[in-house]
């Protein structure tokens, strides 16, 4: 039997910490006492009943397959993470005292041993289905489910209906296309079809007696879905969903992004647009915003004398005429020192008083008619009064520091 240290003559403690309960008779020479004693030797705690403290239960086939209380008690432990008891076979302690360490007990253990032997039922339980079914549906255990290359959509979908004049709820056929998994790849459809939502006994049937090529079993996958939907496959995005009443069946396509599958430009959906009411707000806005520091509109002189020639030959409007208390308002003085502050009260006191005058002249009778907006531009300059023929003395007349040249009034 292996020791611990060379030359130290004790053997190593593998199962310290450990209390190990049997149950059965093994082969060998393998007694209780020659269990216990080797036990000991390493280190760990020798039992033969079962209770809270034991970690390792060793027992044979037979005692695991009969259940036996202790057995029981074991298996009722096996499971939990606190106070966990291993359930193995009687390999695990050969095993570890000749091998001179604790081996990793899932290897030896009566619980894996049946979690396996439970999984390999199942398959054969699987099978014997998937051969019976394959005389309806589809094996599944050669087939699997076919994912669209595109996005990755799986074609298993579900078609739905309740009919509450029959007081049926929960009818629905489920449909998919399979591909096989040996290569060359075949494909083929089943239908599964419930009456009622408590329904656990579906009928099955196959689209097509054998597999074929995609393009057949797809063809034949879209021609279901219209048959019982009402419309086309390719349109399942844009039509809402139960739209064509309760003589058809429904389908719901995926939401939130998922995979929807592969659909032809002409019927994805539509992006929402902007408003035109929306627009004509924005654009009103931006037109408002890029005006506001607008004070007096530019034109040529041609526009404006168009424009007094359409109108009729009366008193000058006051379109025409500068209002000179505005102007004063909107253009600010170039100087803020007190200085300037007076002068632009004189001037706007002189200002004034060439408004009156020019006032007075318009509602004299004698005033002539103004033909063009020069004139009556030159009828309010600062330097001259007007004459009987209307034309002023003195160039580039100011008003109230807004500059008269050539009939136009500019904005500095």
């Amino acid at each position: 039997m292996p020791r611990g240290k060379a030359g130290t003559g004790r053997l190593k403690p593998i199962f310290r910490g450990l209390n190990i309960a049997i149950s059965g008779i093994f082969d060998g020479q393998w007694t209780d006492a020659k269990i216990s004693h080797w036990v000991s030797l390493r280190a760990g705690t020798f039992s033969r009943r079962m209770s809270e403290d034991v970690t390792h239960f060793i027992c044979t086939e037979e005692e695991f397959d009969n259940k036996g209380p202790k057995v029981k008690a074991a298996l009722a432990r096996a499971y939990k993470k606190d106070k966990k008891c291993y359930v193995v076979s009687f390999d695990w302690l050969e095993d570890s005292l000749f091998g001179n360490k604790r081996l990793p007990e899932d290897e030896y253990s009566h619980v894996a041993s049946l979690k396996a032997l439970r999984e390999k039922a199942r398959m054969e339980r699987k099978m014997a289905k998937g051969v019976e079914e394959e005389d309806r549906a589809v094996n599944e255990n050669f087939y699997h489910v076919y994912w669209d290359p595109t996005d990755l959509f799986q074609y298993n979908i579900t078609l739905f209906r309740d009919d509450e004049k029959m007081g049926i709820t929960g009818e629905r056929y489920v449909v998919k296309l399979h591909e096989s998994n040996a290569l060359p790849h075949l494909y083929q459809v089943a239908v599964r079809y419930y009456k009622s939502k408590n329904d656990t006994k579906p009928k099955l049937h196959r689209l097509s007696e054998t597999p074929g090529d995609f393009q057949r079993e797809y063809d034949s996958f879209k021609r279901f879905f219209e048959i019982k939907v009402g419309y086309p496959w390719d349109e399942r995005l844009v039509r809402g969903v139960g739209s064509l009443g309760a003589d058809f069946f429904s389908y719901q396509p995926p939401t939130g992004g998922k995979p929807v599958g592969w659909v032809p430009e002409a019927y994805m959906p539509k992006e929402p647009t902007t408003p035109p009411e929306a627009e004509v707000n924005n654009t009103s806005s931006e037109f408002a915003s890029s005006n506001q520091a607008v004070l007096v509109p530019s034109g040529s002189e041609a526009d404006v004398n168009s424009g007094l020639e359409s109108m009729p030959s009366a008193q000058p409007t006051s379109t025409l005429v500068p209002d000179y208390e505005v102007t004063r308002e909107e253009v600010p003085t170039s100087s803020s020192s007190q200085e300037g502050s007076q002068d632009q009260t004189q001037q706007n006191d002189q200002s004034q008083q060439h408004h009156d005058e020019s006032q007075n002249m318009m509602a004299s009778p004698h005033t002539p008619q103004h033909d063009t907006h020069e004139e009556v531009l030159e009828t309010a300059t600062e330097d001259a009064l007007p004459t009987q023929d209307g034309e002023a003395t003195g160039e580039n007349a100011t008003v109230n520091e807004l500059p008269v040249s050539d009939g136009k009034t500019q904005v500095v």
